[in-house]
């Protein structure tokens, strides 16, 4: 049997909700957002030709607030493929996890999506954590229980072949907007009241450090002491080098540590694609988000072991990674285009092989 090739990519949809329903309402049920038909159209219209583009065998998709929005993006796109005369394949498998914490007072809330062209036999959701939360006492210098996420995290089991399986996590963790209380004045900018506004920027910080906690566990419980890798995907609203991003991949082993201790560590470690592209490429660009004139990376795709180029016993290659962004344009600039059907995030795709020597060396 020959190496298996295949691909998986993060993308952040922005709000892809169905047409005629009201979302992000204030309190007092003003400001509501929500897609007349032909905007719902022209943004299927818009994400379909941008998964076109991607052509991943395997996408894991933020900010999906209904089932039925995301299984007409899947027909959307299995139209235009046929419409172009394209030859890529349909996603067999169209999965919705839809947030926990929509009510009928909150609205509908942001919820996470999988579209795959590979069998995927196992799916479950991670959100209300009560019974096990995520604690720190006094011993770490802090008093912290998070029972809730602020959005789900999706753990996927997904058939590669070869009789290789590898645990997908989708994961969206609470962005860096100030975590204020439902209705807090300090939501309004013509308030000034910056000091509130710090205290909710650290809230929102101390959520995001809590959920990358949750993920972290969810990652240790599939990968210390099993086979297979795993890969994490999503837009985890941090830096690459943020405390955040580092606690939901793990530490490196010291240098000098023994061989012993580096393989526990290893076991599960997880490693930047984009930082692993660049080390065996000249240069890229994986901006995938730009706002009030910052260009940063909050999107990601991090990979365990098993496809570390340094690792002599791994089962195959990351062999490069796209990021698709040309749609992002810098509002900071008084005259920038502003798209309003395009997603507000670039996507990034990350392309490897499985090696069938390499498998079967592990298997003997």
């Amino acid at each position: 049997m020959p190496d298996i090739s295949f691909s998986v990519a993060t993308f952040n949809v922005r709000n892809l909700v169905n047409a005629q329903v009201d979302y992000y309402c204030k309190p007092d049920g003003t400001g509501c957002k929500s897609y007349c038909e032909g905007a719902f159209d022209r943004k299927l219209d818009w994400l379909a030709g941008q998964l076109i583009e991607i052509d991943a065998d395997i996408v894991l998709l933020q900010e999906v607030f209904h089932a039925e929005a995301l299984s007409a993006l899947a027909e959307r796109y299995a139209v235009q493929v046929q419409r172009r005369g394209l030859k890529q394949s349909p996603y067999d498998v169209v999965h919705h996890i839809p947030n926990a914490r929509a009510n009928a007072d909150r609205g509908p809330q942001p919820g996470l999506g999988l579209l795959s062209r590979l069998a995927v036999p196992e799916i479950t959701a991670i959100q209300d954590i009560s019974a096990d939360p995520i604690t720190l006492g006094e011993d770490y210098g802090v008093d912290y229980s998070l029972k809730m996420l602020s959005r789900p995290i999706m753990r996927a089991k997904v058939d590669l072949g070869l009789g290789v399986s590898t645990w997908i996590f989708n994961a969206h963790l609470k962005s860096k907007r100030p975590a204020l209380p439902i209705g807090h004045p300090a939501d309004e900018d013509e308030n000034f009241l910056f000091l509130d506004r710090a205290k909710g920027a650290i809230g929102s910080l101390v959520l995001r450090a809590g959920e990358a906690l949750a993920l972290r566990r969810a990652i240790l419980e599939v990968a210390k002491n099993k086979s297979g890798p795993v890969i994490v995907l999503g837009d985890l609203n941090d830096e690459g080098s943020a405390v955040t991003s580092e606690v939901i991949k793990g530490e490196a082993p010291w240098r000098h540590a023994d061989f012993a201790v580096k393989k526990g560590f290893w076991d599960v470690e997880l490693y930047s694609a984009a930082r692993t592209h660049l080390r065996k490429s000249e240069t890229a660009n994986f901006t995938t988000h730009v706002y009030n004139g910052h260009h940063g990376a909050l999107d990601h795709i991090f990979f365990s072991q098993e496809f570390y180029y340094r690792n002599k016993s791994r089962l195959g290659d990351l062999d490069y990674v796209r990021c698709f962004n040309d749609h992002l344009t810098d509002d900071g600039f008084f005259d920038a285009p502003y798209h309003s059907d395009a997603s507000d995030h670039g996507q990034l795709m990350a392309y490897f092989t499985l090696s069938e020597e390499r498998v079967a060396q592990q298997e003997g």
